[in-house]
């Protein structure tokens, strides 16, 4: 399924995801379009145990695949002292980050992609559930976030495939780790997608419905790659489980002081639209979540309770047969209550 939007209502401007897709698009042009023109020789890629393998690089780009890619026998021949890989591959005049360095790698690699395909799928579902996810953490931590689960994620690759040669790129595993975080931050949330069949058909599905899916099917061929003993066919399968399950476990430490309100950010119920559209109008088909606030909203009085409001706020009653809208209560959208208990402001007089 191809996800095009979803039902989550963001208070800011997403910066940091838009950021990381305007860079991503810019390198993936560069390496694709610029150095993919300048022609290379073919080099051997020797393991630590001496067994050769031959890799054909066509061009400068294949070369900075090489050297800014996550190559699990580089990394792990690093950490036991053993650079036998490393040197081979620099004797043939190919330059691969120095010491240290390789362990940066998992973080280059995030910013380079094998190919339009490849970078079009991972920027869609950056730009559909990473804005929320920032929105929630915020801009800073976001970051933070979107790097440590990357790392994870090529941590669980490279535990798998230890010994594999070929360079891991793509930010399918930070990517992964923020659908992770969207699961468990958003767990009512909708989703416009289109789902290719015999042609393109949209349809709204249930964010953990679609996000479920797309683990199950990294899961059974990463399960079979293991119990197989193959490569993964040059997908990195535990990448994407790995930053899956560390967005998971990380979503929340990285919430830790600042509020959130589960119940008043989600829809009581997958209240499915009677339409899909596109364009301008396509929002409207899917009833929005309440906005995040940073603070939590204030609550209406009791009937009997003497409880002194606010100066600038004063309870209101909702207009009569008005339904409950969805979002947090008292919240004012486009000029009108936001609820059956709303408030407005006004001055006293």
């Amino acid at each position: 399924m191809i996800p095009l939007r979803d039902s989550t209502y963001r208070a800011g401007t997403p910066h940091v995801t838009r950021a990381l897709i305007v860079i991503n698009i810019l390198l993936w042009g560069f390496t694709a379009y610029v150095l993919s023109d300048v022609p290379t020789r073919l080099i051997f890629i020797p393991k630590a145990d001496g067994t050769e393998i031959q890799q054909y690089l066509n061009s400068e780009e294949d070369r900075a695949v090489l050297a800014l890619g996550a190559v699990p026998e580089f990394i792990t021949g690093y950490l036991a002292d053993d650079t036998r890989s490393q040197d081979a591959v620099e004797s043939q005049g190919v330059s691969l980050l120095p010491g240290f360095l390789i362990l940066l790698t998992p973080l280059t690699a995030m910013f380079l992609h094998g190919g339009f395909f490849h970078l079009a799928g991972n920027m869609l579902f950056l730009w559909v559930f990473g804005d929320n996810v920032e929105d929630r953490l915020g801009s800073v931590r976001f970051l933070i976030f979107y790097v440590v689960t990357g790392y994870l994620a090529a941590a669980a690759h490279i535990y798998i495939d230890a010994g594999d040669l070929l360079p891991m790129i793509g930010a399918s595993g930070a990517i992964s780790g923020v659908l992770g975080a969207y699961l468990l931050l958003f767990p009512r949330a909708l989703v416009q997608v289109l789902i290719p069949l015999v042609l393109l058909i949209p349809a709204v599905v249930p964010a953990p419905l679609l996000i479920g899916i797309w683990f199950l099917l990294n899961l059974l061929p990463g399960v079979g790659s293991v119990v197989m003993e193959s490569t993964g066919a040059g997908t990195a399968w535990w990448a994407h489980i790995g930053g899956f399950l560390a967005g998971m476990l990380l979503v929340y430490p990285f919430l830790v002081g600042r509020w959130r309100a589960p119940q008043q950010e989600v829809t009581p119920s997958w209240s499915m639209p009677t339409s899909f559209g596109f364009g301008f109008g396509a929002r409207r088909g899917i009833p929005r979540q309440g906005r995040l606030r940073s603070d939590p909203p204030p609550q209406p009085p009791a009937v009997g309770d003497d409880v002194d409001l606010p100066q600038s706020w004063r309870a209101t009653p909702a207009p009569a047969g008005k339904k409950r809208r969805f979002g947090v209560p008292g919240r004012r959208r486009r000029g009108r209550p936001g609820g059956v208990d709303a408030f407005r402001d006004s001055k006293r007089r």
